[in-house]
């Protein structure tokens, strides 16, 4: 693990850690997350005592009036504690501890008002929490499990729905964002397919979404490789030539000299930053054969790219060390998402 991220969990109980928001990725949820892995990692017991002390004040939470979002929200926050439970960081039966969020989550998404499919604040993220609640492994026959299955259901219809809506007016994304929308509800939808409950649905709704991908090509190249990445995974379900040939599209029309000057170089949170176009290319080349269009260029790039991680510990520890608090909002912006994403996949910032 890099040198800097090393000292991040005594760096954020120095500057005693755990704000106000216990949300996922700007909050709390996340740095339990983070801090639980590293723990695992390397085995320090210290760590492990501060996860524990601010996870009891996550589930304190539960019962207040948070808002339902996945960003800062109850929906971010149940996902996380599906998370530690399910990787065993955690022990409890979630059907007990989510109640209350699965009932304030059923009632958002049986509101008429709800046409926002943003992963962030809208069906997509509801779309993910659900996704997590069906993947325990509990009791097969619980009502819980038999509500969010009917609930899943109505969410991939409403997401159908609304999506459908605004393709016509689609707007070209003037920045790089690791939570846009079209990538992430693909993402879902592909997650979903996994629980084999609605599968026929998603399938139709990939056939009936066709025509609009065929007439978009994003405006930043790295949203080029993101969109034809999300395609690939769900065309490996189900196949389809014309999705085939998008994908192919995509990956001709990328220039990846442009990609380093899509984002700011020195931001360094995995949402708009250099990390998460880093996972992005990652992914592209695990996911992607070799002989599609651009493959070796993207290896090239992402070889270019991955290597930043060293600057970190010349740059950002001395000023972190110093007297500018550590930027751990979350894992989505903070230096924490870049720390936990080292973790997960070591092998993305391995420059050996």
């Amino acid at each position: 693990m890099n040198k800097f991220l090393l000292q991040i969990p005594a760096l954020l109980q120095k500057q005693n850690f755990g704000g106000a928001n216990q949300g996922l990725l700007n909050g709390n949820t996340g740095l339990v997350i983070f801090l639980y892995h590293f723990s695992r990692s390397t085995q320090n017991a210290e760590t492990e005592k501060m996860a524990n002390n601010l996870l009891d004040k996550i589930f304190d939470s539960l019962a207040t009036t948070a808002p339902t979002d996945f960003e800062n929200g109850l929906a971010g926050i149940g996902w996380g504690i599906e998370y530690l439970v399910q990787n065993g960081f955690a022990e409890g039966n979630t059907d007990e501890i989510l109640e209350e969020v699965d009932t304030k989550i059923y009632k958002i998404l049986c509101e008429d008002n709800l046409n926002s499919f943003e992963l962030t604040n809208g069906l997509t993220g509801y779309l993910v929490y659900l996704n997590a609640r069906l993947k325990n492994g509990g009791d097969i026959n619980s009502m819980a499990r038999r509500i969010n299955k009917e609930l899943l259901i109505h969410t991939i219809n409403k997401t159908d729905e609304v999506v459908t809506s605004q393709f016509p007016s689609i707007v070209k994304e003037q920045h790089f964002d690791l939570f846009w929308r079209f990538p992430a509800v693909l993402f879902a939808l592909t997650e979903a397919c996994g629980l084999g409950i609605y599968n026929r649905k998603i399938e139709q709704v990939k056939k009936q979404w066709i025509m609009y991908f065929e007439a978009y090509i994003p405006s930043l190249h790295i949203n080029r490789l993101y969109l034809a990445l999300v395609l690939h995974r769900l065309n490996r379900i189900f196949q389809n030539q014309r999705i085939e040939k998008q994908i192919q599209i995509l990956l001709f029309a990328t220039n990846v000299n442009e990609i380093t000057t899509e984002f700011d170089s020195n931001y360094t949170g995995i949402r708009y930053g250099w990390p998460g176009a880093v996972w992005v290319l990652h992914q592209v080349l695990k996911s992607i054969p070799r002989d599609y269009p651009n493959y070796d260029d993207v290896e090239k790039s992402y070889n270019q790219l991955k290597g930043k991680i060293t600057g970190l510990n010349s740059n950002l520890l001395q000023n972190q060390a110093a007297t500018t608090p550590l930027q751990h909002k979350g894992i989505g912006s903070g230096v924490t998402g870049v720390a936990l994403m080292d973790l997960l996949w070591p092998e993305i910032f391995n420059n050996q």
